[in-house]
């Protein structure tokens, strides 16, 4: 106790800096964390049975069907949610606790049909639930920005929680799932998420919005209309998740079908965890770089990295390249994030965060779908993911003029 008292004193200190605990930014920081530990918990469980448990080629069309499933959510999303986020602004906290309380009661029940079929419509509502959450919670950040904090600054600071809890929370989840099963891991992703919820609850009255004047009228986000920027940076962010996809699943199987020592798989995975809290706190200060710079240097950088990769497959530049593409990954959806908050009229925000949400997503998958078909070749598989960056580089350069 004498370690711990001390530490969550300053947690609390560090979450409350900046004025974020008067503007609201730490309550959202708390639930956010709380979420983010309980989809890590979901996500350990999940692959602890789709992935690990089962021989390699089986391995391979679970989790195919894991990315169909992971594609069904945005059906709902764009000509769904979106608009009914929209419309319920001035009830942000409610669909907040909604979302995350939700989640919590499907992952309870969850854990008592993980070895059954019915584990797949249960993970969809849990996916589906999830990208609304994503979609909701992009939106009230704005709301509890404090004074004198850029929004990219909210948004890494939210980041920097949620990747810290679902670290320590897929570290833990790990353990357990050895131990006694996934089954309880499960149940812990339950209480957290609900826990979450019932945060959610009691973040400030002033995430929530006035109810909407009929006068006002209501519009859907296009992507087609949107500016120059916001095309540059979805373009650039993109490309990117493609080849998150793509190394995410290709490493995977990767490491698992030569056998990989534990160390090799911790240098991997340890990598991409740096690399994305890296981009994390670089994007803090991007407010000192060029915004359309950083667009266009992002991918090229992952690119540079792969191609690296590709060319000398063994020692450490795959865990190099993995560490990098996470790390622009990162900083890449950052600046779109900001780049929609700031720039989409507040009656249409959640449409364009579910729409630009689902595109990202297409391109995860689409990263995915490809590994799949690959060979065990750190060669073919890295220069693969060098040509996804390397359209996310023209992509950028032709958008953004």
């Amino acid at each position: 106790m004498k370690v711990v008292r001390p530490a969550a004193r300053r947690l609390r200190q560090a979450a409350r800096a900046d004025g974020a605990g008067s503007s609201g930014l730490s309550s959202l920081l708390g639930v956010h964390a709380l979420q983010s530990a309980g989809d890590a918990l979901v996500a350990v469980a999940l692959a602890g049975t789709l992935f690990f448990s089962v021989p390699l080629g089986q391995a391979r069309g679970r989790v195919g069907l894991y990315l169909v499933l992971t594609l069904l959510p945005f059906s709902f999303l764009v000509p769904v949610a979106g608009p009914l986020l929209d419309r319920f602004r001035h009830g942000r906290r409610n669909v907040l606790a909604a979302t995350s309380g939700g989640r919590g009661l499907l992952t309870w029940v969850m854990a008592g049909a993980i070895a059954g079929l019915g584990l797949y419509p249960l993970a969809l509502g849990v996916l589906v639930l999830a990208r609304a959450y994503g979609v909701a919670r992009s939106a009230a950040t704005p709301r509890v920005r404090p004074r004198g904090m850029s929004l990219i600054q909210a948004n890494a600071r939210l980041n920097v929680a949620g990747t810290a809890s679902s670290t320590a929370a897929a570290a833990l989840g790990a353990v357990v799932a050895k131990a006694v099963g996934s089954s309880w891991v499960l149940y812990a992703a339950s209480v957290l998420l609900l826990a979450a919820g019932m945060l959610a609850l009691r973040l400030p009255a002033h995430v929530d919005e006035a109810p909407a004047d009929a006068a006002e009228g209501r519009s859907t986000f296009r992507l087609r209309a949107a500016g120059p920027t916001i095309l540059a940076a979805l373009g650039s962010a993109a490309a990117l998740r493609a080849v998150a996809g793509l190394l995410t699943i290709f490493l995977a199987f990767l490491l698992r079908e030569t056998h990989a020592s534990a160390w090799e798989i911790a240098l991997v995975v340890g990598a991409a965890a740096v690399g994305q809290i890296g981009g994390t706190l670089g994007a803090a200060r991007l407010r000192r770089v060029s915004a359309k710079a950083a667009t266009r240097l992002s991918p090229l950088l992952a690119c540079l990295a792969c191609l690296a990769a590709a060319i000398r497959p063994h020692g450490a530049l795959p865990a190099l390249a993995a560490g990098v593409a996470a790390f622009v990954a990162s900083m890449s959806k950052f600046g779109l994030d900001a780049s929609l908050q700031t720039q989409v009229p507040a009656r249409s925000v959640s449409s364009a965060f579910a729409r630009s949400e689902t595109a990202l997503q297409l391109t995860w998958v689409l990263g995915a779908a490809i590994a799949l078909g690959l060979p065990a070749s750190g060669s073919v598989g890295f220069a693969v993911a060098a040509a996804l960056s390397a359209v996310g580089v023209v992509a950028a350069l032709r958008t953004g003029r």
